[in-house]
């Protein structure tokens, strides 16, 4: 294994959800569904989002829908009567609430444009306490569905169902890879005060992306190779061939320009994938947050690092600017925050 790849393997590790947070944001899930599926004339339940899609990271939140029978539902969205969504919405909210409220007596809930947000208040031993997003959707009659549009009091089409069962297809191989590149890309897209993209541009960026066959410092880089280009000229459509196109946080052509600066940084770590300070100090460069340039380093990462060191790693120049003198590390607890966002 090469430097680069040994460096993000080791930042993969490092942000990876612990077992106990794991499987109290499945068990808060598998809660949640169980009391949605009582609601009167629903058709099923499923999970979404990036547990059920293996791509998660540290800081969990579930992502599940229950789904209501249009035959049961017949004055429901584009395909009955053209009822919002906003009362069912609401009926499915209180439910849910009153049922968790036997284990989770301060369980809290809230509505966002798409799903119901429950907030358990619940801490665990490690202070993390997992919410859960829960979608009510509806049968459409083309297939897949209609979600919630809460603000507007519609329905939107949507295939949640299809991205999960794109993104957990074999070759295991394959889907392997996958999702370590899009943690990876997931991680270097939260470090920004406002992230460029939604965690489900950037999986549906890897789908269209990755080959068999690719390591996954390779396949990082061609994520980011042909997200610059792809994204220079359309906003990403859906893999699932749904709903509209996906939008992004930030203009676009910034985005793109971020992206492009994360490719550069990640291509020289590869092309010097031999010389130890290289790689590190290219993939501090991309990883800012997370990693460490090289000892005796004097790029700007470096800088940064010694000044948040607060010792003699710092030393004031006679043209009084600051220079790092060695004594940095790899990483710091810092990694511990990247969420999965």
């Amino acid at each position: 294994m090469g430097k680069t790849a040994s460096i993000l393997d080791e930042l993969r590790a490092t942000i990876a959800p612990d077992d106990e947070t794991l499987s109290a944001a499945v068990s808060r899930r598998d809660e949640v569904l169980k009391a949605a599926i009582a609601f009167s004339g629903t058709a099923r339940t499923y999970n979404s989002g990036s547990i059920a899609h293996g791509t998660a990271n540290f800081g969990l939140d579930a992502d599940c829908g229950v789904v209501l029978d249009r035959r049961s539902w017949k004055e429901l969205g584009p395909d009955g009567e053209s009822k919002g969504p906003s009362d069912v919405v609401e009926s499915v909210r209180s439910l849910v609430r009153e049922s968790l409220q036997e284990t989770y007596p301060d369980v809290k809930t809230r509505l966002t444009k798409r799903s119901i947000k429950i907030s358990f208040n619940d801490p665990l031993p490690n202070e993390l306490d997992p919410t859960v997003d829960l979608i009510v959707g509806l049968t459409r009659a083309e297939g897949a569905l209609w979600i919630p549009n809460i603000k507007s009091n519609d329905w939107d089409a949507s295939d949640p169902e299809k991205h999960t069962e794109l993104l957990t297809s074999e070759p295991k191989s394959l889907r392997v890879t996958r999702a370590r590149i899009i943690r990876l890309a997931k991680c270097w897209n939260s470090q920004f005060s406002v992230p460029g993209m939604c965690s489900f541009n950037i999986e549906a960026l890897a789908l269209a992306s990755t080959v068999e066959g690719v390591g996954v410092a390779r396949g990082l880089l061609a994520f980011f190779e042909y997200s610059a280009v792809d994204l220079s000229k359309r906003a990403t459509p859906d893999p699932a061939g749904v709903s509209s196109a996906i939008k992004v946080n930030i203009d676009r052509a910034d985005l793109v320009s971020r992206i492009e600066k994360a490719r550069d940084f990640l291509d020289a770590a590869l092309n010097n994938d031999d010389d130890d300070k290289q790689v590190r100090d290219a993939l501090a460069e991309l990883y800012w947050e997370h990693l460490e340039p090289s000892k005796a380093s004097e790029s700007k990462g470096a800088f940064a690092a010694a000044l948040r060191e607060g010792n003699d790693g710092v030393r004031m120049t006679s043209a009084l600017t600051l220079a790092a003198s060695g004594g940095v590390g790899f990483k710091t607890s810092r990694s511990y925050g990247c969420g999965d966002s």
